[in-house]
């Protein structure tokens, strides 16, 4: 684990592991959710490849400024993590929420991105009652997070079980973003 300050100012928590010169692979995680969503996949792909976990502004331990969490800003911070790290190009790898911040990245810069991985994805997020719901119940919420939210959130979030551990991670992960 390290923190990188990047060209905006904010600071951002990551993990790297493998090959420092094999292919960079840069992993981008869903909305609450930080770096650790990546822990189980890390040890499953290949040694030969650079893979770097990186937590967004306002997420795990990265920094949490007062404003500027669009997905343009978010994608702004991954050319400048990169620029941090001496990334030049890499594969995009956006979880969820960041696969708006990745098709945002790539699109902006197509010369940076070598290849673009999307999961959970929506090509839009208009049009989703389940979306407009998350928003609403995001509108409501106050500082501290309610850790019966966050539970139940990363729970709705599940396609089937997870280990204990894993789960309880996320959860912990959930409660250090700012409402």
């Amino acid at each position: 684990m390290a923190k990188v300050a990047i060209a905006s100012g904010v600071s951002l928590d990551y993990f790297e592991r493998g090959d420092p010169a094999g292919l960079p692979v840069v992993l981008l995680h869903g909305y609450t959710d930080s770096r650790q969503s990546y822990q189980p996949l890390l040890a499953t792909l290949p040694p030969d490849l650079r893979l770097i976990a990186v937590s967004h502004r306002g997420h795990g331990d990265s920094d949490k400024p007062a404003s500027r969490y669009d997905t343009a800003e978010l994608a702004t911070d991954v050319g400048h993590f990169m620029d941090a790290l001496g990334v030049d190009r890499a594969v995009i790898v956006g979880h969820s929420m960041s696969s708006q911040v990745a098709q945002r990245f790539a699109a902006l810069h197509p010369d940076r991105t070598r290849a673009l991985i999307l999961m959970g994805a929506f090509t839009t997020l208009t049009g989703h009652a389940e979306i407009a719901a998350l928003r609403e119940g995001v509108a409501m919420l106050g500082d501290p997070v309610d850790p019966v939210f966050a539970r139940e959130f990363q729970q709705s979030t599940l396609a089937r079980p997870v280990p204990s551990w894993f789960f309880e991670t996320v959860v912990a992960e959930s409660l250090k973003v700012p409402a």
